[in-house]
């Protein structure tokens, strides 16, 4: 039975709303009950792939137990990696502020990030395919070392110094360890459907590892004294388990003999002639475009429409987990759909859902009901991640797969240092306004990008992606 007495005993010991309280339960209740639908709902029975589709590329089948530990290796990196990219986020701004930095200043560090994301994303990806994904994956670890250890110091250069290596980095997460991932799953001969099931479960391990992050975050700036630097601290030692667990990897390559520039050409052209790459870096760029948006604005659009008695201490760390278990939500279930929808199909209905959601802040100023919008929102943030790295999977040629996955990083910076922009001049309406356009026609590019042939299968050798 619903005892109200014991939601305000912890409205008290916690310093949290009670609102806020039942809403964490709420959601973290449905999260874990997909989990127990996820364990008795049977998957649909694998088809056979056909029609000109892409034979395994491993010289016999994987089975379900080499399977099993392949993703539970993948897994611990996976999370290991994740965790100390959350730990950094949660006290970065409190950091930088923390070194009596202006406002302006921490906003163009933050600019300097995402525009070295932009220009050095152009080579990263031709280094990688080339050089090897497991060499991008260590050399990610490296820079996030240098990274966390730069933190450490309140001069702006060498703050800015770690930016610039952060946008580098960044551009490395997001595509050195998926090439890998795909690579190395399709090379052990496990079925191109079971990718699926790995994608879902990142989207749900990165939900869990960033509430888990505010935990160890607090824990190592309250409780162990460290301060805000303490988060980073974290981060350097995490990092380093998961160099350690990447060097026992098996290297996969791109095209070896190709330069940067042969690369760069070959990508271009294979995008010219493929409509299908462009269209889904274009929705990719629009829904991820919005995501930032939203989480510079959330803030500042909640906190006004809250109860008077939460607005002085308005719960952020409650709120921001209670997304974070949307997202896992999300994930869980992509991962229930793609067992009797193809992922295109839920693409689709995950960018229209997320419309409507963007949408309702405009004219809506209702605490509930925005914050209802919010949570589907990010519950939709959880399904499109797996979704759109399964189509990813699907159409972008293994030879150049880092490279286009870094053509679609340039464009999404370029969104977010334009939502940042946007941030100061216009008001959240407006701006949210403009994310749920961009998100409709994300949702008419992927109805076109699902007439596609290619999106129905995997991908081909880059020599027959034309």
């Amino acid at each position: 039975m619903f005892d109200a007495t014991q939601v305000g005993a912890w409205e008290v010991y916690l310093g949290c709303p009670a609102w806020s309280l039942v809403l964490f339960a709420v959601l973290a209740a449905i999260y874990v009950s997909l989990l127990l639908v996820q364990s008795y709902v049977q998957p649909a029975s694998p088809q056979p792939e056909t029609d000109g589709a892409r034979p395994t590329h491993g010289s016999r089948g994987g089975t379900e137990a080499e399977f099993a530990v392949f993703q539970r290796r993948w897994a611990v990196v996976y999370t290991t990696i994740m965790l100390a990219d959350w730990l950094q986020g949660t006290h970065m701004y409190a950091l930088y502020a923390s070194y009596s930095l202006s406002k302006d200043d921490i906003g163009n560090l933050f600019l300097a990030g995402f525009g070295s994301g932009a220009v050095f994303s152009t080579v990263i990806g031709p280094f990688v395919d080339r050089c090897g994904r497991k060499a991008g994956c260590i050399l990610y670890c490296v820079l996030e070392i240098v990274i966390n250890i730069l933190e450490h110091f309140s001069s702006m250069r060498l703050l800015l110094l770690g930016r610039v290596l952060g946008g580098i980095s960044t551009s490395l997460l997001f595509s050195a360890f998926e090439a890998w991932l795909v690579t190395e799953h399709r090379k052990r001969g496990f079925p191109e459907r079971w990718l699926e099931r790995t994608f879902s479960m990142n989207g749900a391990l990165n939900g869990v590892t960033a509430i888990a992050a505010g935990l160890i975050a607090q824990a190592l700036t309250v409780n162990l004294g460290m301060g805000s630097i303490g988060p980073f601290r974290g981060a350097i030692g995490l990092t380093f388990l998961a160099l350690v667990q990447i060097l026992p990897w098996d290297e996969n390559h791109g095209d070896r003999q190709a330069e940067v520039s042969a690369s760069l050409h070959l990508a271009l052209g294979t995008m010219r002639k493929q409509p299908s790459l462009w269209m889904l870096g274009v929705v990719q760029s629009l829904f991820e475009g919005a995501m930032y948006t939203f989480v510079f604005n959330w803030v500042p659009v909640l906190e006004p429409l809250a109860p008077a008695n939460a607005r002085a201490a308005f719960p952020h760390g409650i709120v921001f987990a209670c997304f974070m278990l949307c997202i896992a939500s999300g994930s869980a279930l992509f991962e229930l759909a793609a067992r009797r929808l193809d992922a295109r199909q839920t693409v689709a209905l995950t960018l229209a859902i997320a419309t409507a959601a963007l949408a309702t802040p405009v004219s809506v100023e209702s605490f509930g009901a925005v914050l209802c919008c919010f949570c589907v929102f990010e519950a939709c943030c959880g399904a499109f991640g797996p979704g759109c790295a399964t189509l990813r999977s699907r159409v972008i040629p293994p030879k150049i797969h880092s490279t286009i996955l870094n053509f679609y990083r340039i464009s999404l910076n370029l969104a977010v240092v334009a939502g940042t922009k946007g941030s100061t001049v216009a008001s959240s309406s407006t701006l949210f306004a403009a994310c749920a356009i961009g998100l409709a026609l994300a949702t008419a590019c992927q109805l076109a990008l699902n007439a596609d042939p290619r999106v129905h299968r995997p991908a081909t050798d880059g020599r027959k992606a034309e």
